[in-house]
C-alpha cells in the first residue's frame, strides 16, 4: 500500500512517497498530471517489487519525456538498490540525497544516515561513523562501498 502526500508551489510539485510499492500502484492517479519541476521524497519507501519498478518507470519516464524535471530526495535504501540495479530508475532525474545504512558497533542495531550526493562525492565516499542516538555508541557504514555507491561512482 502506497500513500503519496503532494505540496504544490507555483510549478513545483514534491511528491513524499511512503509504503511498499507494488502491484496495486497507480502513479497517475496518485500524482496526476507531471508539473514543471517534480521533487519526489522517498524517504518512506520500504520496499518495491518488479511490478511497482515497472509502474515507477512508466510514470516518471513519461514526466521526463514531457519536460519535467526530477529530483529526487532522501531516497529510502530500498530505492538506492533499484537504481543500482536498473540503469535508467531515475528516468534523467537528479538524485540529491540519499540514506545510507549503518549498523551500531554495540548493540547491532540498523540505523540509517542522510547525506547529500554532492557530499558523498567530496568525502570520495568514505563515510563516517555516526552516533548511536539510544546508546551513544559509533554505527559504521553497512554495505559494500562500491556497490552502494555505484549509481554515483559511475557518474563522478
Amino acid at each position: 500500500m502506497v500513500d503519496v502526500v503532494k505540496e504544490q508551489n507555483g510549478d513545483h510539485l514534491t511528491v513524499r512517497i511512503n509504503g511498499s510499492i507494488e502491484e496495486s500502484v497507480d502513479f497517475e492517479k496518485l500524482i496526476g498530471e507531471p508539473p514543471k519541476k517534480l521533487t519526489i521524497n522517498t524517504k518512506g519507501v520500504s520496499r518495491i517489487n518488479s511490478v511497482g519498478v515497472k509502474a515507477w518507470i512508466k510514470y516518471f519516464q513519461n514526466a521526463a519525456s514531457k519536460g519535467t524535471e526530477l529530483t529526487f530526495v532522501e531516497c529510502s535504501t530500498a530505492i538506492v538498490e533499484q537504481i543500482n540495479l536498473i540503469s535508467n530508475f531515475t528516468c534523467g532525474g537528479r538524485v540529491e540525497s540519499i540514506f545510507v545504512p549503518f549498523t551500531s558497533e554495540d548493540d547491532n542495531s540498523e540505523l540509517v544516515g542522510l547525506f547529500k550526493v554532492d557530499d558523498l562525492i567530496k568525502m570520495n565516499f568514505e563515510i563516517p561513523p555516526l552516533k548511536n542516538p539510544k546508546t551513544g555508541g559509533k554505527a559504521v557504514f553497512d554495505d559494500i562501498p562500491e556497490e552502494y555507491f555505484g549509481f554515483l561512482m559511475k557518474d563522478s
